[in-house]
């Protein structure tokens, strides 16, 4: 009987969703890399009674990790990366905003919340005196820019726009999050062929570098643990993780 190649390279879209959850499995995003690794505990029983080598061996699995390549820097995946929580911002009218600043030229005077540049932008003097853009400041996706006019002094600006819709995420603020997995992959090497990948229990770890300058994609490499599943009862049943492959006959 003739053996068939039944090599493996393997792509794919990874969805979640929170663990012990019915929500709805979500599209994570475009992803390069998700590797699983296994450590064990290895206790050997030597053999004294001549030869060398061992009588007996016990080894026991004592974790099992995972490591994603996320390139889709949504505020949920560098959340769930970085400890996390994520404040809603709902877009719409700021006014007269109190921002403070020294006055000086060049210095950047941020906004609280990054305003949209479509809409307009009114930008006066703590006293409520009217500054001209291209004159005392120049706008830009993130506050003003202070120029060489001396209208702007340390006693601070009023700002009045339109803020964008965005997600504030808190970094460090939050606690690991617990998800349930499912790979929905195909076998590049055999034609596309379909397999699926189901990680019932993944606890997520802190990211060791957020690159949030550089000349290359931003990827988030996010290390992940794998934890029993209480809620798997049989004993047929892998409390970690099932992998489905498509049975062909030789």
């Amino acid at each position: 009987m003739a053996q068939i190649d039944r090599s493996f390279i393997g792509e794919g879209i990874p969805y979640a969703r929170a663990y012990g959850s019915q929500d709805p499995l979500i599209d994570i995003g475009n992803c390069d890399a998700f590797n699983l690794g296994f450590a064990t505990n290895r206790v050997t029983l030597p053999n004294y009674r001549g030869g060398g080598g061992n009588r007996n061996v016990n080894e026991k699995v004592t974790d099992v990790t995972a490591t994603i390549g996320l390139f889709d820097l949504t505020a949920t995946n560098l959340a769930r990366v970085t400890r996390s929580s994520i404040q809603a911002v709902a877009a719409g009218e700021v006014v007269a905003e109190p921002v403070a600043c020294a006055g000086v030229e060049g210095e950047l005077i941020p906004f609280k919340h990054l305003p949209d540049l479509s809409a307009p932008v009114t930008i006066v003097t703590a006293a409520d005196e009217a500054l001209a853009a291209g004159t005392d400041y120049l706008l830009t996706p993130h506050g003003v820019i202070v120029t060489g006019s001396t209208a702007i002094t340390s006693a601070g600006i009023k700002a009045t726009y339109t803020k964008l819709a965005a997600s504030a995420v808190q970094i460090l603020n939050g606690s690991q999050v617990e998800l349930e997995m499912f790979i929905a992959g195909l076998n590049d090497a055999q034609s596309g062929e379909p397999y699926a990948l189901r990680l019932r229990r993944v606890k997520f770890g802190m990211l060791s570098e957020l690159p949030v300058l550089g000349q290359e994609y931003l990827k988030l490499e996010g290390p992940a643990e794998l934890l029993a599943d209480p809620l798997v009862l049989s004993n047929d049943i892998s409390k970690f993780c099932q992998m489905d492959l498509v049975t062909k006959a030789a």
